[in-house]
């Protein structure tokens, strides 16, 4: 028969296991953000522009070749430690 200190024991290891799975699934959630809506207003990148207030949020206007063209931000994933 299973004495109290080993039933105590057996709660404590099963707790602490499902305590860092249920962590560690939320932890790589978090890396993947939801994409910005798109503004029907402002212009999609690839498209001509003047200045970067008329591009989507998050976006910019830069100079490619002879035109200036709203491009999107690149995105840098930073390794986890």
């Amino acid at each position: 028969m299973k004495t109290p200190f080993q039933r105590i024991i057996l709660i404590a290891v099963i707790c602490l296991l499902a305590g860092t799975t249920y962590a560690g699934v939320s932890m790589h959630t978090d890396d993947m953000a939801p994409e910005p809506k798109h503004d029907p207003k402002k212009k999609k990148p690839g498209e001509e522009c003047k200045a970067s207030d008329e591009c989507q949020r998050h976006h910019s206007c830069e100079k490619k070749a002879e035109k200036s063209v709203c491009t999107a931000t690149v995105h840098v994933n930073i390794p986890n430690t």
